[in-house]
């Protein structure tokens, strides 16, 4: 390995460390802060559980960090070569820019390949042991909250009352669930003889009722009071866990949570049977353009690190710009994806291209008015005898 790209890379190495230890503290403390209180508050879970919990959610965050982290210590450490001078005298010995940037690309695409495989089967290990560990802590807390005679309000978006429960057993009798709308207000009214806590395949808390009427007055979005809608059932199931998704889709096999060979053979099976697979192909797409970001902040973060030449400051902060512009970029494809308004691919991989498209339009920018060469021409200058001098 030359002695040159040997020597960016143990400069790469101590900030990109430190860079993902701080990008991951913070998005513990953005996003687990607030489930881990609420485990450890609402469910008394106890160190061990939160413990396994932290663990899970760890795979969610590298995710996002890894690159983010790659980026801010190429920001890092190109800015303080290009501030303490020390490309100008690597220019001067007759290297280019391009001599740094094309081998960090190939090790960006080494880092997303990693990623990819990361992504295939860590993160869905991660999703899936925090979806069953919640869920036994969450049926367990069930069955001691649920008391007779007693409004109960621990599932959002519901209100339980029941007047009987078997001891030992997750068996009801006389059932009164309110449902209530995004205000807390209750437009929906089930009665029922009977009732019993289970669990589906997707690991939610269902709670089946039995022999009861269900009443309503207008909608949920409406709320009139000269409709009365009333139905009787013998069998009627409400998923307690619907309105409460701390940790994304808490279905086990939903798109996010498959490999991608078993998200690929969905696809596939639903474009066989016609059916709408946007949202699937959206997933797909993204299990590979995320990781791929990498690469992506190679070509913009080495010219926008030799540029601002700010060193440890300003690479941070220009880190924190990129990343709220990829993430917009990322948001806005998600959702125009899924309804349809970008093609899947598309709503994923724009964000990439972008940041790559800027990345070359300031290396050429850099290349024709600043005293940086990218290219093999500023080598040639220096060597007439070769090619002639160019004008």
């Amino acid at each position: 390995m030359p002695v040159l790209l040997r020597y960016c890379l143990l400069s790469l190495v101590p900030p990109f460390i430190l860079s993902t230890g701080i990008w991951l503290a913070l998005l513990n403390l953005l996003y687990f802060t607030n489930v881990l209180i609420e485990y450890l508050i609402l469910y008394h879970t106890g160190i061990w559980n939160c413990l396994q919990f932290f663990i899970f959610y760890q795979p969610s965050l590298l995710v996002l960090a890894i690159p983010i982290s790659f980026l801010t210590a190429l920001l890092i450490v190109y800015g303080r070569l290009s501030a303490d001078k020390e490309f100008l005298a690597l220019q001067a010995s007759g290297f280019s820019a391009g001599s740094l940037l094309w081998p960090l690309a190939g090790i960006s695409v080494v880092l997303s390949l990693f990623m990819v495989v990361f992504m295939d089967i860590v993160l869905p290990w991660g999703n899936t042991s925090f979806i069953k560990l919640d869920y036994q802590i969450k049926i367990k807390h069930t069955s001691i909250v649920v008391k007779e005679r007693t409004f109960i309000k621990d599932f959002q978006g519901y209100i339980l009352y029941v007047d009987q429960k078997e001891e030992g057993t997750n068996q009801l009798k006389k059932v009164t669930v309110l449902l209530l709308d995004e205000k807390g207000t209750p437009y929906r009214v089930v009665y029922a003889n009977e009732g019993s806590l289970q669990q589906d395949s997707k690991y939610h808390i269902i709670l089946r009722l039995e022999k009861g009427v269900m009443q309503q007055l207008g909608t949920k979005i409406d709320p009139g009071y000269s409709n009365l809608l009333e139905l009787k059932f013998s069998q009627c199931d409400l998923d307690l866990s619907s309105n409460s998704q701390p940790f994304g889709s808490l279905d086990e096999n939903s798109s996010r949570n498959m490999k991608i060979r078993e998200l690929a053979k969905k696809i596939a099976d639903e474009k066989t049977k016609k059916i709408d697979s946007r949202y699937d192909e959206v997933e797909f797409n993204k299990k590979f353009s995320l990781p791929f970001s990498s690469l992506a902040f190679v070509f913009i973060g080495i010219p926008l690190g030799l540029i601002t030449r700010g060193g440890s400051f300003v690479g941070p902060i220009l880190a924190v710009v990129l990343v709220a512009l990829y993430d917009g970029f990322l948001m806005l494809g998600d959702n125009g994806g899924f309804l349809g308004r970008f093609s899947p691919f598309l709503s994923m991989w724009v964000p990439n291209y972008f940041l790559v498209m800027v990345g070359i339009l300031l290396i050429v920018w850099i290349d024709h008015r600043l005293e940086i060469t990218f290219f093999i021409r500023g080598w040639f200058k220096k060597h007439p005898d070769i090619t002639g001098e160019l004008p």
